[in-house]
């Protein structure tokens, strides 16, 4: 296979998996509540258990994979790692057992998360800071893909009713069942034809560099291994505690809390203003992810032509004022009027829908251009797992002020002009050296050449 075939190939797997994660959110989500009432008669409150439980284990444990990756160097490993946690996760989803038993099934499959983090570690790693942000948007949008196509699969597996030994496969425990099979098929091709992205990437340097730089450029990286696997509290305290990298952070927190927040709400606001039922609100979704998905396809064009920091501003000011103009909305309009509140819902949901693809791709690009290669998997797993803090936050806070609107949106809105505020104060500090890496390539290439001379200028015998 050639070079450029197999990173195609490996691109196409990590979209893939970001395509699976997706679609399990998809399937799982519309039945699980039924699952947990009919067979197991939770309470309400326990579905919140449940749904947290993912994002809690993806909270805990994407750091910690995500400095393997660092230290190891063995990113394929530990994504076929991922992988089968979300195996053996979806196999206890669909054996049941007990409501605990399904609470478990999400957090292992929690685990097999931190391998999204995983890949965009890698994608920064290796790529230059002009085609990243496009590579991550398309990454993320094949999420975006799953959570579109997803439901659809429901539709099949509603109407199964056999066994696999003494479980029962029905329509509840079926989505297990198919994600069971489909994370096992992405596991067959991680392990036949996916290959590290650092060593594609290297493999194209050691066609153009000599054997000398070749040598000179395999002991810088044992060099940067050896310091990745020093990192103290001083570096972590140097590398993540400063003004730009806490921007980002607390941008990426609101972001995703707004978000969820506003998922969590969409379904009963559609139903107490506008009367909408499942298939309405299955449509509502349908359509919002086709406009993500068109974004998300304008973020890769103007990551060309804008820097991350520009975007990122635009988006912020998007988000805000749908959410000012949800904020009007919301407490303002009346059940009786079902057909003229239709236009003012959507408008906020489509401004909503316009901000997310840039602010996710972007933060997610600038953040792996402000932090250092060598602990881009510690990077990308703490961003994890302050992403994995909103999304439990977020449902949590949505649910409980969901009959108070001006409390539910002001607190939201004053999140994200906070987030405004420090992204203006500290717009200098968020720009990047353009093409800091290559240039640091040049200077090692031109000091290597110096040496070069002076060892040919010295006399053979002395």
């Amino acid at each position: 296979m050639s070079q450029k075939c197999r990173k195609r190939t490996t691109y196409i797997i990590c979209g893939l998996f970001f395509l699976m994660g997706g679609i399990e959110y998809a399937v799982i989500l519309p039945t699980l509540w039924l699952y947990l009432k009919n067979d197991f008669h939770a309470h309400p409150y326990f579905l919140g258990l449940v749904l947290s439980a993912f994002s809690f284990a993806a909270l805990l444990f994407s750091p910690v994979i995500g400095r393997c990756a660092d230290v190891f160097r063995r990113p394929k490993l530990l994504l076929i790692l991922c992988t089968l946690w979300e195996v053996a996760g979806n196999c206890m989803y669909f054996m049941g057992i007990s409501k605990w038993f399904l609470l478990g099934s999400r957090l292992v499959s929690g685990l097999g998360a931190g391998g999204e983090a995983l890949i965009l570690a890698e994608v920064g790693r290796v790529t230059s800071e002009e085609s990243r942000t496009g590579i991550i948007s398309t990454l993320v949008s094949m999420r975006q893909l799953g959570l579109i196509f997803g439901p659809g699969f429901n539709f099949f597996l509603r109407l199964s009713d056999f066994y696999i030994g003494p479980f029962l496969v029905d329509k509840f425990s079926a989505p297990g069942a198919f994600m069971a099979c489909m994370w096992t098929l992405q596991c067959f091709l991680l392990i036949f034809f996916y290959t590290d992205l650092h060593i594609l990437y290297r493999s194209n340097q050691d066609e153009i560099i000599t054997t000398a730089e070749n040598n000179h450029s395999e002991k810088n990286a044992l060099e940067r291994n050896k310091s990745s696997r020093q990192l103290t509290l001083q570096v972590l305290y140097d590398d993540y505690i400063r003004e730009e990298i806490v921007v980002l952070i607390a941008l990426q927190f609101n972001s995703y809390f707004n978000q969820v927040a506003l998922e969590t709400m969409a379904t009963p606001l559609s139903e107490k203003l506008l009367h909408w039922g499942e298939i309405e609100n299955s449509i509502m979704y349908c359509l919002a992810g086709i406009e993500v998905v068109f974004v998300f396809m304008l973020v890769r064009f103007f990551s060309k032509r804008l820097q991350d920091r520009v975007m990122l501003l635009f988006g912020c000011a998007v988000l805000t004022v749908a959410n000012c103009w949800l904020l009007y909305v919301v407490p303002n309009t009346s059940p009786e009027t079902p057909k003229k509140n239709v236009a003012f819902f959507a408008l906020g949901i489509i401004l909503d829908m316009i901000a997310l693809p840039f602010l996710v791709v972007c933060s997610i690009s600038l953040f792996s251009k402000l932090t250092r290669k060598e602990s881009q998997g510690l990077s990308q797993g703490i961003r994890r797992s302050v992403v994995g803090i909103s999304c439990i936050l977020a449902p949590l806070w949505a649910g409980s002020t969901i009959d108070k609107p001006y409390l539910m949106f002001g607190v939201m809105i004053g999140l994200l002009v906070m987030a405004l505020m420090m992204l203006t104060l500290s717009f200098k500090k968020l720009k990047t050296l353009k093409g800091a890496t290559e240039i640091q390539e040049k200077n090692q290439k031109a000091q290597l050449q110096v040496q070069q001379e002076e060892e040919e200028r010295q006399p053979l015998l002395s």
